[in-house]
């Protein structure tokens, strides 16, 4: 933690012994279940702050993706975003339940819901005029697995 707020040298890191110990754990559950990772700073670049919350991004998104994992959760950045990596992993980066979102964009949060076909991510962006969240942009995504040669996505029963 810095207490320079604009400090944008703050990364996380992602041991390549956390991806193989991630990978062998996903690997270990049966066909079908959902394989979600979580993890502090994302995944993906912000489109607001321009940067990425990982040293070494490149090799750790290729590690992440190369998991097993369907979904990644992620924030750091304070601003809501949904991808998909190049093998089909999900990335959901949540903002933030505080005044602090980037551009001073209303607080939002994600929901995640993953289906036998597909992983959806739906944002819930606050109203402020109505005193409510509401269900704002969703981004839909194809399920990973086999087909992508991702570990333990088969059949969902």
């Amino acid at each position: 933690m810095t207490w320079n707020q604009r400090d944008l040298t703050v990364k996380g890191h992602l041991p390549s012994s956390e991806t193989n110990r991630l990978a062998a754990l996903f690997a270990a559950e049966p066909a079908g279940t959902a394989k979600v990772a979580m993890l502090h700073h994302n995944v993906l670049r912000g489109d607001i702050s321009a940067r990425m919350g990982l040293a070494h991004w490149a090799s750790a998104q290729r590690r992440l993706d190369a998991t097993g994992a369907e979904v990644v959760l992620c924030g750091h950045d304070h601003q809501e975003g949904a991808g998909q990596l190049p093998r089909g992993t999900v990335i959901s980066t949540a903002s933030t339940l505080s005044d602090r979102t980037r551009g001073k964009r209303p607080s939002v949060f994600n929901v995640v819901r993953i289906d036998r076909d597909a992983v959806q991510v739906e944002f819930w962006r606050w109203d402020r005029a109505a005193d409510e969240f509401r269900a704002s942009d969703s981004h839909t995504f194809a399920r990973a697995g086999e087909r992508h040669g991702v570990v333990g996505a088969g059949h969902v029963a």
